[in-house]
């Protein structure tokens, strides 16, 4: 697996490429550690970690083919200058490295620093096999997270504490706690897009949710809106019933050769027609693996063109400041022939 990414990497490659991002640097090599460089050429991988992750990384390299395993004690920036001898010149992340770390480098390497971007980030769009295995598996750990919702809501007092009973639902299910917070959002509070959840009561009302776990490092992502019980406010379910439809329209929309603006106009219209456009104040979707936000975008101005092996969320929104909001959010697969989804909890208010 890491051997075919590496050999597709260097496909890419003009110049060696000194690999900086700890993300890229577990697709590549599977470290899950907070430390390490790798410079990648055209017959060399060079992993270049401090004492902590010696270990670790002897294995790794064991497992990949012309894998060198440089271990540190101190001095990064000499070891960094012996490798880089006798390259003309080498490419850095330049979304990564900090300006320190460049004029660190200038002053020791004759090698000339390029800025690229994307390089690796541009493979770990379209996703293997592997990967879409563990974005299924941490989507059906939320799925199985949001079956005990309603058990849930009666045993939290603040919404805080049904994000807590979210993410121990997600462990039992075999996730790992993402870096983010589960969104819980009661009554008003739904109108925030990114409400942070604190001590605001959940009641019998209006309840935003969305969360994600990781399983193998990579996450999901789901939004559902519900109404926990009685009647449902009029307003609120008109704004549910709208949103749900422009979610479907974009779900249906997606397919190899589509671009993100595409994607996101399909969910527009629906929200046109009802009114409800201008309380739609974010785009509808993002690309989804190690990280919770990737390439490729779904917005009103993404020219990105979607591919078999993506995988995006579909989550237009509504809201209304001081009363509430709705959101409704899946993560989708592009396959050869359309999409599929992977999140299959019950989108209904009722739900």
């Amino acid at each position: 697996m890491y051997n075919d990414r590496i050999a597709r990497l260097r496909q890419r490659l003009e110049d060696p490429l000194l690999v900086t991002y700890l993300p890229n640097i577990r697709y590549l090599t599977g470290f899950t550690g907070s430390s390490a460089i790798v410079l990648v050429t055209q017959d060399r991988l060079v992993f270049m970690t401090d004492g902590r992750y010696a270990g670790l990384g002897e294995r790794l390299m064991a497992g990949i083919e012309g894998g060198e395993l440089v271990a540190y004690r101190s001095g990064l920036e000499t070891v960094l200058a012996e490798q880089l001898d006798g390259h003309e010149r080498v490419g850095l992340e330049a979304e990564d490295v900090r300006w320190s770390f460049v004029h660190a480098m200038k002053s020791r390497v004759d090698a000339g620093l390029t800025p690229t971007k994307g390089v690796v980030e541009g493979l770990r769009e379209i996703k293997d096999e592997a990967e879409v295995e563990s974005l299924s598996a941490a989507a059906r750990a939320g799925d199985e997270a949001f079956a005990r919702v309603r058990t849930l809501a009666k045993e939290a007092v603040t919404e805080q504490e049904l994000g807590w009973g979210l993410i121990d639902a997600m462990r039992q299910a075999g996730g790992t706690q993402a870096g983010w917070p589960p969104i819980v959002a009661a009554n008003a509070n739904a109108a925030l897009p990114h409400h942070l959840s604190a001590d605001d009561a959940v009641d019998d009302r209006l309840l935003l949710l969305d969360y994600g776990c990781t399983i193998n490092g990579y996450h999901s992502d789901m939004s559902r809106t519900i109404w926990l019980e009685g009647e449902p406010d009029r307003e609120i379910r008109r704004m549910h019933e709208a949103v749900l439809q422009a979610q479907e329209a974009g779900i249906e929309a997606i397919r190899p050769g589509v671009t993100g603006h595409d994607v996101d106009e399909e969910c527009r219209k629906v929200l046109r027609e009802y009114g409800y456009e201008d309380q739609f104040v974010h785009s509808t979707g993002h690309g989804v693996g190690l990280e919770i936000h990737e390439a490729p975008r779904l917005a009103r101005k993404s020219t990105d063109v979607l591919t078999a092996g993506h995988v995006v969320t579909v989550e237009p929104g509504v809201y209304v400041p001081g009363f509430g909001g709705v959101r409704i959010e899946d993560m989708v697969l592009v396959t050869d022939s359309g999409h599929r989804v992977l999140t299959q909890s019950d989108k209904g208010l009722d739900a």
